[in-house]
């Protein structure tokens, strides 16, 4: 890996495609990488160049899950759904949700054959839930992508257009998610104010202009059209001003067309780790600051034992005391040590 390579976080797609190339001495494009990340092989992330916006989510087990439940629909008010079926493959049995539980107690016995209870959480794996705040963020910056969602669509759909594959046309209902540190899922939304298909939004009005003036419509027509639009947009706005901030948004149907693909060092590094069949170090490269701040540690141990770092008999002192602590390490190396504490202490009081 080459030394300016160690000082990248990401690289994007053709660049990682480019490394590779040269990493195994064979062609790798850009449509492979997409490859890899879909068949879980290398973790692709993307850059919210310009930000944006979604919703907190957090990882639950299944014994976790927060639950809802509603009334079962009367036979009568959907006819076609009662008719025979082939009866449902059984489930796995599991044990009931503690939150689950709670819920059914307050059920009457004789309702709740008539209750339909579904858990609040999207459904990630079966075994894994995600349940979102209310209200939408900012995100910005490198996150992953989980694919769980309409983001592995959007990842195909790349990948299809490179390799001169069919169209997508799968849809995804959840929407699409980017996960970050600590595994915070996050899920993407949308402005109703950018959806062209919604009556007086923003976007709306771009397309009402971009058809007036392709179809050449006339003056009359044209003004028409865009007094129309005027009453929609009061309408939009009123309501927009009138609920909450987060109902202003919904599940975004992929990433955001400003967003760019990259992959993280870290990432490519694990991937040709395990293609050489060597474990990936979990350990970074230490940081200058990393370095000053534990030589500055050494120091305020040393002092909290009456010790000069500076002082004859330093080194001979810690090397003992590494001694009794079960991980002997020798004077000279400790003495080496000790020299960098100096520099490491006029740079942290600076």
């Amino acid at each position: 890996m080459s030394k300016l390579l160690k000082l990248k976080e990401w690289l994007t797609v053709p660049d990682a495609a480019r490394h590779l190339s040269i990493a195994f001495g064979e062609e790798v494009s850009e449509a492979d990488v997409l490859r890899l990340a879909l068949d879980g092989h290398l973790k692709l992330s993307v850059n919210f160049v310009n930000h944006a916006r979604a919703k907190r989510g957090k990882v639950v087990s299944w014994l976790e899950t927060e639950w809802w439940g509603f009334q079962k629909p009367s036979p009568k008010d959907f006819p076609e759904a009662s008719s025979p079926s082939e009866p449902a493959p059984p489930e796995k049995a599991r044990a009931c949700p503690p939150k689950l539980l709670e819920l059914l107690k307050q059920i009457p016995e004789n309702e709740r054959d008539d209750f339909v209870p579904l858990p609040r959480g999207l459904n990630i794996d079966g075994e894994r839930f995600l349940e979102l705040d209310k209200e939408v963020t900012i995100i910005k910056d490198v996150w992953d992508l989980p694919m769980i969602g309409c983001e592995k669509i959007d990842i195909e759909h790349l990948y299809q257009q490179l390799t001169g594959g069919p169209s997508v046309t799968l849809q995804g209902l959840d929407g699409a998610f980017v996960e970050g540190e600590n595994g915070v899922i996050c899920q993407i939304q949308e402005s109703f104010d950018d959806n062209e298909y919604q009556p007086g939004s923003k976007a709306q009005l771009r397309k009402l202009e971009e058809r007036i003036a392709i179809e050449e419509f006339e003056e009359t027509e044209a003004k028409k059209l865009l007094d129309k639009y005027k009453q929609d947009r009061k309408i939009f706005i009123d309501k927009r001003d009138a609920q909450n901030k987060a109902n202003n948004y919904y599940p975004a149907g992929g990433l955001p067309q400003d967003a760019v693909l990259v992959v993280r060092t870290t990432a490519l590094r694990e991937f040709e780790q395990a293609l050489n069949n060597t474990p990936a170090s979990a350990d970074k490269p230490m940081t200058t600051t990393e370095r000053k701040t534990l030589l500055t540690i050494i120091a305020a141990l040393c002092d909290y034992s009456a010790i000069d770092p500076a002082g004859r008999g330093a080194a001979g002192q810690l090397a003992k005391m590494s001694e009794e602590v079960g991980a002997p390490v020798t004077d000279d190396t400790i003495r080496k040590v000790l020299a960098k504490i100096p520099d490491a202490l006029e740079s942290r009081k600076k």
